[in-house]
């Protein structure tokens, strides 16, 4: 979620600074840049609301309709799958700070409405770092649940 709001920062101070270099220049008129610096920006953030949407599908979605889980390609048994889910869900945003590998697991949760993807890095040290995939393959770090080792190891 970090990198949502980070993205934000970084494009409105880029589009602010291009604003800028633009209105110094006498020979345009004035309202041309303004209006195509709120398209930008409204485009952006049109976007980001997309990756807000998708991120936050995965607090709202309801264990039941949970139809299994595979780890790294292999289906886990059913009474397991409620724990793990329950740590995958825990959402919490955490400052990841050059975390060095140790292991890494792909989790993918299949539901009837769609598949939610998962990476956790067990880290040297970090903990471990779980990310998010959404649909388009962006990755958002979620939490540091080193709970959930005991149930994927």
């Amino acid at each position: 979620m970090g990198s949502i709001y980070i993205g934000i920062l970084v494009v409105f101070f880029a589009l602010t600074l291009i604003l800028f270099a633009v209105l110094r220049q006498k020979k345009i008129k004035f309202y041309i840049p303004i209006v195509i610096y709120f398209l930008l920006l409204l485009t952006y953030l049109f976007k980001v609301s997309g990756d807000v949407k998708d991120y936050q599908s995965y607090n709202k979605e309801v264990f039941s309709s949970v139809t299994h889980i595979s780890i790294n390609g292999v289906t886990i048994n059913r009474d397991k799958c409620q724990l793990i889910f329950d740590c995958l869900k825990y959402d919490e945003f955490s400052w990841v700070n050059h975390p060095i590998k140790k292991k890494e697991y792909f989790i993918n949760i299949f539901t009837h409405q769609k598949v939610y993807k998962f990476r956790v890095w067990n880290t040297y040290n970090q903990g471990v770092l779980i990310y998010r995939i959404n649909d388009q393959g962006k990755e958002f770090v979620t939490n540091r649940n080193d709970i959930i080792l005991q149930y994927i190891e």
